[in-house]
């Protein structure tokens, strides 16, 4: 008879369960600003205003300066997100079209 190895692969059972616990690691609050280097920081405290100036409501101030620099629309600025231009083509075609739904 073998006994069945535990190495935290299986699902809904204890020992696997034990393992998969004793992996998580909490790092604290400020866990996400020690991601951002002084001068990352600098250059997003920047660019956060400058989007705020030309109407722009940026999702975050970290990320300011990336997302400034690679957006080409006002969602991509708005919601931190860079669309593949195949998808931007049809993406702007379809906020056209609702904006013409709602009017």
């Amino acid at each position: 008879m073998s006994e069945e190895v535990h190495e935290g692969q299986h699902y809904d059972c204890d020992p696997c369960f034990k393992i998969k616990l004793g992996t998580i690691q909490f790092q604290g609050i400020d866990a996400g600003e020690r991601r951002h280097t002084d001068s990352t920081r600098a250059k997003d405290m920047e660019a956060y205003p400058l989007l705020r100036r030309q109407g722009y409501q940026p999702k975050n101030v970290f990320g300011s300066a990336e997302i400034s620099a690679k957006a080409n629309s006002k969602f991509e600025l708005e919601n931190s997100v860079v669309v593949a231009p195949s998808i931007r083509k049809e993406m702007e075609a379809r906020i056209a079209e609702a904006k013409g739904v709602a009017t």
